[in-house]
């Protein structure tokens, strides 16, 4: 598995071409090779040209371009659009942002709808080579009959899956257990630790750079490799994205 960046991270660094090219250029120095781009954070169109500058700043600092993370309101209105905005960047993988809360909430009903919807943008992907991964939040641990709204999706579809540790431990699931379970069937991994502050006893936990949290990371890395993802992205939602993402590298 190949350590990068989710860029959600570092979303307020890149508001512009010129601060673009200046944080990748910090990331370069951190050694960071990889990243994920989180698309529906980013300042600009979504456009051809809008990747062919983001690509041109990743292969300056000889960065690529993995994954990109979007909204299915978004890559499914314009599935043309969104396969030469992802050829442009080079990556090969989509990752579905989240889940339809509308249909999530309608139950197995709703849920199997949402796995057509799924299957439909899967087909159009692979025509393009482009492989689709779907994200989770806590949201997919909501038990829906018998089972969690994760496990209905894995049982009826065949897309992939980009597990989030974070999201994961916050919904009380397994990250250990399910890449288990879906090996083979989750490219990407967002490696987000998990803490409780004084804070968060009342509000619930909040994500923190890896190693400084409750997440067995050795495990996850070890089982990740088992599993055959491909990548592992730092991902976390922090006042000090260089610092942290500093921090999370030197412990993984």
């Amino acid at each position: 598995m190949q350590i990068g960046l989710q860029t959600f991270t570092i979303r307020k660094l890149m508001r512009t071409p010129a601060a673009l090219d200046s944080t990748f250029a910090k990331l370069a120095g951190l050694g960071l090779r990889n990243l994920e781009l989180a698309v529906d954070y980013i300042a600009f169109p979504f456009s051809v040209e809008t990747a062919k500058v983001i690509r041109a700043a990743a292969d300056k600092h000889n960065l690529s371009v993995r994954s990109c993370q979007i909204k299915y309101a978004t890559s499914a209105a314009n599935t043309t659009n969104t396969i030469a905005f992802m050829q442009a960047l080079g990556a090969d993988i989509l990752v579905n942002s989240t889940i339809d809360l509308k249909l999530l909430y309608q139950g197995e009903t709703g849920l199997a709808q949402f796995c057509k919807l799924l299957e439909r943008l899967k087909e159009q992907l692979t025509a393009a080579n482009i492989t689709l991964a779907h994200h989770n939040h806590h949201y997919e641990f909501l038990r829906v009959g018998e089972q969690n709204a994760l496990s209905f999706i894995a049982k009826n579809s065949s897309v992939n899956f980009a597990l989030d540790t974070y999201w994961c431990q916050k919904g009380g699931g397994n990250p250990l257990a399910l890449l288990d379970e879906l090996a083979g069937r989750v490219p990407i991994l967002h490696l987000r630790d998990f803490t409780i502050t004084k804070r968060g006893l009342v509000t619930g936990g909040v994500d923190c750079e890896i190693g400084r949290g409750n997440i067995p990371f050795k495990a996850i890395l070890r089982a990740a490799e088992t599993a055959g993802v491909r990548y592992g992205m730092i991902e976390q939602k922090t006042k000090t994205p260089l610092e942290s993402v500093t921090i999370s590298l030197q412990n993984l």
